[in-house]
């Protein structure tokens, strides 16, 4: 007894303490993350180019690499090449937009709300609140440094491109000396528990890729649901709200919120100019909540049960307090990283502690052979 619980203390420290060094240097294991996934999306095309045979001599391996990755960036920057004209539509909406439109509007609200306030015996005028409002602004306006912004915006700007060169360097050593990230990490891991780590490896990169093949399917699918309907209905700018409600699905919970409130905006600036009286903007802003909301619909009951319920094996609720610690954590990246992070952590504990949990043989089931990790039945 004694010694099962000196085995489970080392343990915990060791886990405690790579969790520490995740924390500590987590942009680096972002970087590593990323470079991870877009060694898994070029890994078929370089072993596919390194097949190629003239003669004796077969195809490099680095430069399978080079052409995997100029494949893999194409893609993005051709995705990036259809966003922007719909972006740049959207800010000719913007700038098309009369200010006296918008003013008149305003005003409209502000009598119809004094009206509202009268009648419940507050004394408040319209241009009392549109002076409230402005002075508001003003204050707001006066409490930005634009000093810090520019030197937050030089500084972001550095971020990126650091964060570009090392995925890009990642990427290449990884595309070229395959599992190089799993051979380094093996290393640093104490040799009784390499096997362990071998089973760890293999059930995780099988549930994680399950994961984010799901959720790659539930984007597309919620951004195809969302601009099909639009454009059904006469939205306007039903590509960009298709676009941007898939982009912006993979935040868990809080992502279709952001959509549908971008999206409005989006929509009823197109809507403005052809609509100064207000009429058509506000159906507008119904069919949009009405198409975003039958989508969340069929995301919440059809494809998350799906993604999570087969391929972390987990229950909803289970799920959600995870997401919902891990907002409390590490914010909006938190809540996107957090069914993958959580799904290892399972993994790992079933791997190290689960002979405790498990009372017979009977009750589980291996997912491989050589002693994989195990896999309690829910």
């Amino acid at each position: 007894m004694k010694s099962d619980l000196t085995h489970i203390f080392i343990i915990l420290l060791f886990l405690a303490l790579m969790g520490f060094l995740c924390w500590y240097f987590s942009s680096i294991v972002i970087y590593m993350l990323i470079a991870l996934a877009l060694t898994v999306a070029g890994r078929p095309i370089v072993n596919l180019l390194c097949k190629i045979r003239i003669k004796k001599i077969s195809f490099p391996r680095p430069l399978a690499a080079i052409i995997a990755m100029v494949i893999i960036f194409g893609l993005f920057f051709g995705f990036f090449a259809i966003l922007t004209p719909l972006i740049s539509q959207e800010i000719k909406n913007l700038t098309s937009i009369d200010p006296q439109v918008i003013t008149n509007g305003y005003y409209r609200f502000l009598s119809k709300f004094e009206d509202i306030a009268s009648n419940q015996g507050i004394d408040v005028t319209a241009t009392e609140m549109s002076e409230g409002l402005v002075l508001q602004l003003q204050a707001l306006v006066k409490r930005l440094d634009f000093g810090n912004i520019l030197g937050n915006l030089v500084g972001i700007i550095a971020s990126v491109f650091v964060a570009v060169f090392a995925i890009l360097f990642l990427t290449f050593f990884s595309l070229t000396d395959d599992g190089i990230f799993m051979k380094t990490a093996r290393k640093f891991i104490p040799s009784k528990w390499r096997p362990n780590f071998s089973n760890i490896v293999d059930a995780t990169s099988k549930q994680v890729g399950r994961y984010f093949g799901g959720v790659l399917i539930e984007m597309c699918i919620i951004g195809l649901i969302n601009g099909v309907a639009c454009t059904l209905l006469g939205v306007p700018d039903a590509a960009l709200i298709g676009v941007l409600s898939g982009l912006l699905n993979v935040i868990p919970y809080l992502g279709p919120l952001i959509s549908v409130c971008l999206n409005i905006l989006i929509s009823c600036t197109s809507m403005i100019p052809m609509s100064p009286a207000g009429i058509d903007v506000l159906y507008n802003i119904i069919k949009v909540v009405a198409i975003f909301g039958s989508a969340q619909l069929i995301d919440n009951f059809v494809l998350q049960p799906v993604i999570y319920g087969k391929s972390v094996k987990a229950h909803p609720i289970e799920i959600f307090i995870v997401i919902m610690a891990a907002s409390q954590i590490g914010g909006v990246l938190g809540m996107i990283f957090a069914v993958p992070v959580y799904t290892l952590l399972r993994i790992v504990f079933k791997e190290f502690f689960g002979q405790y949990f498990i009372e017979n043989a009977g009750q589980h089931e291996e997912t491989g052979e050589g002693g994989k990790v195990a896999e309690i039945k829910s």
